[in-house]
């Protein structure tokens, strides 16, 4: 009986250890997977400006857009971690170009290097990482909670247009 104990006892510790290993949260993101053009599909978040908080989850769909909520981002690598991001929203029949934006990435996290137009997909005061990143998927993080008057939670995923 005391072997059966002993026995049960190693068994739920090297279970709870199984558990609680380190989480993937921490792993790089396979930047070579980053460049190409990019439809957002999905964004889901919340913000809060001067005590009102407004959530949202929508659907889009970048492949027939429909509205000016449809946007796309086209990425080019420049050099190793440096990249140009071009960001476009749907104006009625056509895609209008909103801005181009240099960025670097440093593990998830994206850095705005500079601006090259009069407004971008990136704002300069946010901390943005990349959720996920494969061949086909791509999601980022923007997060700012930081300031007393606006914080905002929210993340958009974009699936492969080209």
């Amino acid at each position: 009986m005391k072997t059966f104990r002993l026995f049960a006892t190693l068994l739920v510790i090297a279970l709870c250890a199984g558990f609680t290993s380190c989480s993937d949260d921490d792993e790089d993101i396979d930047v070579s997977q980053l460049e190409g053009t990019w439809g957002l599909v999905h964004d889901t978040g919340w913000e809060e400006s001067d005590g009102d908080k407004d959530s949202w989850d929508d659907t889009h769909t970048p492949n027939n857009p429909c509205c000016m909520d449809c946007s796309k981002l086209v990425i080019k690598k420049i050099s190793d971690n440096t990249y140009s991001v071009d960001s476009y929203y749907y104006n009625h029949s056509d895609w209008t170009h909103e801005g181009n934006q240099t960025i670097s990435i440093n593990g998830n996290t994206v850095t705005i290097n500079k601006t090259n137009t009069a407004s971008g997909f990136f704002e300069s005061d946010e901390n943005t990482t990349i959720e996920y990143l494969t061949s086909d998927k791509l999601a980022l993080r923007f997060k700012n909670e930081n300031t007393e008057t606006e914080k905002y939670n929210y993340v958009m995923e974009f699936v492969r247009m080209e």
